[in-house]
C-alpha cells in the first residue's frame, strides 16, 4: 500500500525527496543568490556566537542560549526550503526571541534574584512584550555603543510583531502564505521571499544588540586568530549591504582591535 511508504504518507516526496518536484530542490534552483546569502548568514552567526561563547563568562545567557538558537536558525531555513513557510516564520520567532532573551538576562544571571536561573527552570516568565524589553535594555549601564529606548524598540518591536502574527495565524488573508499551494508542500516564490526578508531583518536586529553590548568580546576573540579576522572581513563584504547593523558591529570590532591587528 502507498500509505506504508512514509515518503508518501508524510509528503516528503514533495518537500524533500523528489528532485524534479520537491520544494527544497525548486527553492535551490530558483533562489541561488538567496541561498548563498543564507549560507553566509549561518556562517556569520557561527562566528559571532562562538566568539561570545568563548569570551563571555561560563554560564552567560548569550553563550548558553546559542546552543538553542543555533538549531532554531537551521530549522527555520530547513522549513522554508521545504515549503513550510508559516512554520518557518514561527521557528524564526523562537530564534529571535531566545537571542533577545540572552541579552536581556545577561543583566540578571548569577544574581540573588536568580531571574535567569528561574526562567530556565520554568519558574518565571520572560517579558513577552518587546517594548517592555526595549525599555529594560535602555536602562542598562553596560552599553558600549549608546542607544535609547526608541533605538531598541525600532529594532525589536516591528519584526517581533510580524513573527508573532504568524505564530497565532493572525492575518492569514493579509499575508496569504499558502497562495499557490495545492494539497502538498510547494515552493512558493512570494512566501519564500517574505520569510527570507524577515530572516535577514531578524539577524540584523540581533546584530544591533551585540553591537550595543558585546563588541569588546568579539574583538578579543578575533585578535587571537588571523583566520577568524579574515573570515569576518569576507562575511562583512557580502552581508553588510543587506544587514547594515551586522556591518556596523564588525566595523566597531575592527576599530577596537587597532594595534592588535599588527600581531595577526
Amino acid at each position: 500500500m502507498e500509505e506504508d511508504n512514509p515518503f508518501s504518507a508524510f509528503d516528503w516526496e514533495y518537500s524533500d525527496a523528489n528532485e524534479k518536484v520537491g520544494a527544497r530542490y525548486e527553492a535551490l534552483r530558483q533562489r541561488p543568490s538567496e541561498t548563498s546569502v543564507l549560507m553566509d548568514l549561518v556562517n556569520a552567526d557561527s562566528l559571532v556566537s562562538y566568539a561570545l561563547w568563548s569570551e563571555l563568562l561560563k554560564g552567560h545567557p548569550v553563550g548558553e542560549l546559542w546552543l538553542e538558537t543555533n538549531t532554531d536558525l537551521l530549522a527555520t531555513i530547513y522549513l522554508a526550503y521545504g515549503g513550510f513557510f508559516r512554520q518557518a516564520l514561527t521557528v524564526l520567532r523562537a530564534w529571535f526571541e531566545i537571542a533577545v532573551y540572552g541579552v536581556y538576562y545577561s543583566a540578571h544571571y548569577g544574581q540573588l534574584s536568580e531571574r535567569y536561573e528561574q526562567w530556565r527552570q520554568g519558574m518565571r516568565n520572560a517579558p513577552a512584550n518587546m517594548q517592555v524589553l526595549a525599555r529594560a535594555l535602555a536602562t542598562r549601564q553596560d552599553m558600549v555603543t549608546p542607544a535609547v529606548e526608541a533605538d531598541f524598540g525600532g529594532k525589536l518591536v516591528p519584526i517581533y510583531g510580524f513573527l508573532s502574527e504568524q505564530v497565532h495565524a493572525q492575518g492569514l488573508d493579509v499575508h496569504d502564505l499558502q497562495d499557490g499551494r495545492d494539497n502538498v508542500p510547494r515552493f512558493l516564490p512570494r512566501s519564500f521571499d517574505i520569510w527570507y526578508q524577515k530572516a535577514l531583518e531578524s539577524f540584523n536586529s540581533v546584530s544591533f544588540l551585540y553591537r550595543v553590548f558585546y563588541p569588546k568580546e568579539i574583538a578579543t576573540y578575533l585578535s587571537k586568530s588571523k583566520a577568524e579576522y579574515e573570515r569576518s572581513q569576507e562575511l562583512a563584504k557580502v552581508l553588510s549591504p543587506l544587514m547594515p547593523d551586522f556591518g556596523n558591529l564588525l566595523a566597531d570590532v575592527w576599530n577596537m582591535l587597532g594595534p592588535r591587528l599588527n600581531g595577526l
